[in-house]
């Protein structure tokens, strides 16, 4: 009885705590880029964090990397995923391009799905069911993306930026 508990407060926080992050986030209209926050000293070792189709992705990897931090039923998202497929369009292999889901709850299907209704499918999608990337980056709000130089660096934060400026985000931090 008491793992039953266990388990269903567990499930009940995370239902929550999900809840509170899209109602915060969905809603955000600042499409401003702010002055990026330092990472935490262990951010420059890479996460090793497995794809929705099962491949390894390291962030940071060896060249700067865009992550976008999303959830399917956050509406905003969509245009920022397909800024995001923007300027993996414009910059190819010059730069990595990772989807961030931070909902634990969602499965790789409904992910797949997203990804086909935003265009996306050739940018790898990770469901951060440890909250590994979020915690890491201390990523509060859905529709985030973030700019990680190769040394671990965050050089860029915004909500739903334009493919132009994470294009010109993603050169600053080297992308060549």
């Amino acid at each position: 009885m008491t793992s039953l508990l266990r388990s269903r407060y567990t499930a009940a926080a995370a239902l929550a705590l999900t809840g509170a992050v899209t109602l915060t986030a969905c809603n955000s209209t600042d499409t401003s880029a702010r002055p990026a926050a330092e990472a935490p000293a262990n951010a420059s070792a890479p996460a090793q964090i497995t794809t929705v189709s099962g491949a390894t992705v390291s962030v940071p990897g060896d060249k700067p990397t865009a992550l976008f931090f999303f959830s399917v039923g956050c509406g905003e998202c969509n245009g920022g995923a397909k800024s995001l497929q923007g300027a993996a369009e414009t910059l190819g292999s010059a730069a990595s391009f990772v989807l961030v889901d931070m909902n634990p709850g969602e499965s790789a299907h409904t992910i797949t799905g997203f990804q086909s209704d935003t265009g996306t499918q050739t940018i790898p999608a990770v469901i951060d069911t440890g909250a590994t990337l979020t915690t890491r980056y201390s990523v509060a709000a859905l529709s985030t993306l973030l700019v990680i130089d190769p040394s671990g660096k965050v050089s860029y934060r915004a909500t739903d930026p334009s493919a132009d400026q994470i294009t010109a985000a993603l050169r600053k931090a080297g992308a060549a």
